[in-house]
């Protein structure tokens, strides 16, 4: 049985964030959703007794209901996990490689590589394929990467690169700390740079990219530059406001919600030439959010060129909203509206690129 003071606290939380979705949602109409019901539905599960653990999940049901596909609720053991990630950066014991699942999700390709780490000494690369973890499934029961384990213990790969057989390799693992790494290269016998954007979630990329540019500038001002957003889920708007501001300035667009209109002010920063540098953007349907916002806002700027996949338009801005136990919820409270455009427009078309190809990451390297 539950107690009074458990399902007392529960029924506080339900109506913070019954009361931020009603009075900041960015949709007025709840997208067609019958906010008040749901509220009493939930009310009415919560009030027949749940376990902690069942009351979270059920939360994060409730949010689900929106159907935005964005917004999302976090229970407090999600978000101490998620400042204690921000604070120190990643820390884990694997092999020290990103990855992300190839659909249907037998398979997974990697995004990057964390340097000095087993994967970077081993010879991976972005863009490798994870066919096989010990001769079986990439991930277990659970949905975790079975490149996870205990420190020291040995892992075997079955690995594809593109244009070559399987191949195994034989790994021990270790801990990994540190931010998630960039990418960057010159390409091959050119001035033209590329540098792989894998998230705005990670407060490190926006130094990191003004690292790969000091690197790539050092001989020399750039005649292009890639950047590949095609695997970015968005982040923070700060990061994204950063990594705008080294390629263009001032006002963008605005940040429409409810109660006003913010605007994208962006301080613009040159560092060997970035400013001016021709600029590719390369997107894809994994380019997301903020992801979308920062290709968006460059080809409006003039600054870029889109080439790659249409992206499935989710630009809408979260904003946190903390409730009385510590839980959160990131509601969808503003859409963005690009200058000279509809607020929202990109919420319906998504990026469309310049230039349709296919860019699946697994079958192309900077190399091609």
């Amino acid at each position: 049985p539950v107690d009074a003071a458990t399902t007392a606290q529960q029924l506080e939380v339900l109506n913070g964030l019954w009361n931020a979705v009603n009075d900041h949602y960015v949709y007025g109409d709840f997208r067609g959703r019958d906010w008040a019901a749901i509220g009493a539905t939930y009310q009415a599960m919560i009030e027949a007794g749940l376990s902690d653990e069942a009351f979270y999940r059920l939360m994060g049901a409730m949010i689900n209901e929106l159907g935005d596909e964005h917004s999302y609720f976090q229970s407090p053991t999600e978000v101490a996990r998620e400042a204690e990630v921000l604070a120190r950066g990643n820390d884990f014991v694997g092999i020290g490689a990103l990855f992300s699942p190839i659909p249907p999700g037998d398979t997974a390709t990697i995004l990057s590589v964390f340097p000095n780490s087993p994967a970077a000494e081993a010879g991976l690369l972005p863009h490798d394929v994870l066919l096989a973890v010990d001769g079986g499934p990439i991930r277990d029961e659970a949905g975790i990467s079975r490149t996870r384990g205990p420190e020291g213990s040995i892992v075997t790969l079955t690995i594809q690169r593109s244009g070559t057989v399987p191949h195994e390799i034989t790994i021990s693992r270790r801990r990994v700390t540190g931010s998630l790494p960039i990418d960057f290269c010159l390409i091959l016998d050119t001035r033209i740079g590329y540098i792989f954007l894998p998230t705005f979630f990670d407060e490190s990329i926006a130094d990191q990219t003004r690292a790969a540019l000091i690197a790539m500038t050092a001989d020399g001002p750039l005649d292009g530059l890639i950047l590949d957003n095609r695997m970015n889920g968005g982040g923070l708007g700060s990061v994204a406001s950063a990594i705008l501001g080294l390629f263009t300035s001032g006002v963008q667009g605005y940040f429409v919600s409810r109660e006003s209109s913010d605007p994208l002010d962006i301080v613009g920063e040159d560092i060997g030439g970035s400013q001016t540098v021709p600029l590719i953007v390369l997107v894809d349907r994994d380019t997301v959010s903020y992801g979308e916002v920062v290709s968006g806002v460059l080809r409006l700027a003039g600054r870029a060129e889109i080439i790659g996949g249409p992206t499935l338009g989710n630009v809408e801005q979260l904003r946190r909203y903390d409730l009385e136990d510590g839980s959160r919820v990131w509601l969808a409270s503003a859409t963005f509206e690009p200058i000279g455009q509809a607020a929202g427009i990109w919420e319906d078309t998504g990026i469309v690129p310049d230039i349709l190809i296919p860019t699946r990451w697994d079958l192309f390297t900077e190399a091609t």
